[in-house]
């Protein structure tokens, strides 16, 4: 789990998906905060304009704002006050009038007390247009002398936006609406906002994903094909991506074909200096072989003769050597592609008995094929046939005196699975992947049964070029299979 959620944390993408994502939701809350206190302020002035018009209204209209309790001195004045009706958003403007009776007596007015700033708590008015200074009993909200125009002041406990304006007469009023209008729709622009941009970030995120991905597909499609390269195959990467790479790569991809020709250039020096020593070393081993049957023939004694014999076996075993030697580099050094046809898996089969049976009779073992073998391949038949001779031959080699070697072939899917199966005493799970490095023995030198182990390296570099792959498999039942993977011919 550590490991994975490190390689997370490594990712590119996810760290590019993830500021990105971490921008867009800090534009959106940063877009909410502007839409909130945008509203905020618009709201604000609208009451500050609605206020400063209503104010307008009373002075130009000379309006009566009664001072005292006592009611106004004149008959039909009027006093005004917007009321907040308790089960909606409607307000209304009232207007209360008082009458002089016909004893000259005033009436009393239809409410019972002056309009205040309280009212907008108390009452639960919306607008309130009342005398800077009401009743004696009524709280006094602004000092005394304040100049004209807005201010906020706190009235049981909420905040309320006032504007203090004077008649022409020298009478002083005010007009107030409390500011929780202004909390309830910036809030709700607040929320709307907020989720709109949340609704836009969930559009805004799998965009950003998909980008990403696509910024990155040719880069991974670039990955897949030096994966699909054969391991000779070291030419420059530059040729491949035709400019889809994202420009900031372009260094690092240089880097590494500066790196391929370093190694290419390395290993053929390595090549070439193999070559040279095995083709040198050939002339003297076949001296040396010709030597050593020449004094077959004179009349030895039996130790002479058992110690020519060792001598005699030496000598092969350094000319197979060379031989493999020169093999496989003749096979890592051809360049040149090689050309895939169809190729006969019966003919194939049948050619490879015919050349090893006398090396398994020597052996005594069992050697033939196991199933049917009308099959077709797809490859190059010299290198799949290098893979099957090379694989058989081990088989041989290592099955003991009475064993049995198979040959087999199955189809699955689009593929064919070639099988070379030995009675042999197998390879530790260990070393399975091991014995395809050159000159590496199971044993070492040490082994008793003779080799150079450069086969399996040859058998490999031979699938390589013949587009298959190479496995070997210990089998439940004991022995060796070793397994090509090659394609299956499709007309």
């Amino acid at each position: 789990m550590e490991s994975g959620k490190r390689s997370i944390g490594r990712s590119l993408k996810f760290r590019l998906i993830l500021i990105f994502s971490c921008l867009g939701f800090l534009a959106a809350v940063g877009a909410s905060l502007w839409s909130y206190y945008s509203v905020k302020n618009e709201t604000l002035n609208f009451i500050d304009e609605e206020l400063s018009q209503i104010a307008a209204t009373v002075i130009n209209y000379n309006m009566l704002i009664p001072k005292r309790w006592e009611g106004p001195r004149q008959a039909h004045r009027r006093m005004f006050f917007r009321r907040h009706h308790r089960m909606g958003r409607n307000s209304e403007i009232i207007i209360e009038e008082q009458n002089i009776n016909e004893g000259g007596m005033r009436s009393q007015p239809r409410r019972q007390d002056l309009p205040s700033l309280g009212d907008l708590a108390t009452r639960r008015f919306d607008i309130v247009i009342a005398p800077l200074y009401g009743q004696a009993r009524n709280n006094i909200f602004l000092p005394s002398g304040i100049e004209d125009g807005f201010y906020t002041v706190l009235i049981s406990d909420n905040r309320t936006r006032v504007f203090v304006a004077t008649k022409p007469d020298g009478e002083r009023f005010v007009v107030a609406r409390p500011l929780d209008v202004v909390n309830d729709i910036s809030a709700k622009a607040l929320n709307t906002s907020f989720y709109e941009f949340l609704a836009l970030l969930l559009i805004y995120i799998p965009i950003v994903i998909i980008s990403v991905n696509l910024t990155f597909k040719a880069v991974k499609a670039l990955a897949l094909k030096l994966d699909k390269r054969k391991e000779n195959d070291l030419s420059p990467i530059v040729t491949e991506h035709k400019g889809y790479i994202p420009s900031e790569l372009d260094s690092f991809i240089g880097a590494i074909d500066r790196l391929f020709d370093k190694v290419e250039e390395s290993m053929a020096v390595q090549q070439r200096f193999i070559a040279d020593a095995a083709h040198e070393m050939r002339t003297p081993l076949t001296a040396l072989s010709l030597q050593a049957e020449s004094l077959a023939d004179e009349d030895l004694t039996q130790n002479a003769q058992n110690k020519l014999k060792a001598l005699r076996q030496s000598i092969e075993r350094e000319k197979d050597l060379m031989n493999a030697l020169l093999s496989l580099t003749r096979m890592q050094n051809n360049k040149e592609q090689a050309v895939y046809a169809p190729c006969d898996i019966e003919s194939l089969f049948i050619a490879l008995i015919e050349e090893l049976s006398p090396l398994a009779e020597e052996k005594d073992i069992d050697f033939g094929v196991d199933g049917p073998m009308a099959f077709t391949a797809f490859s190059s038949l010299p290198d799949l046939k290098c893979v099957l001779n090379n694989f058989t031959v081990n088989a041989i080699k290592y099955t003991p005196e009475g064993g049995r070697v198979d040959l087999t072939c199955k189809e699955e899917g689009d593929f064919l699975f070639l099988e070379v199966k030995d009675t042999g005493p197998g390879i530790s799970e260990e070393y399975l992947e091991r014995v395809f490095t050159p000159f590496f023995r199971v044993g070492g030198d040490g082994s008793k049964i003779p080799g150079t182990g450069l086969g399996l390296a040859i058998a490999k570099a031979a699938a390589t070029r013949a587009g298959a792959q190479v496995k070997l498999i210990n089998q439940k039942e004991g022995g060796l299979c070793a397994q090509i993977k090659v394609k299956k011919y499709s007309k």
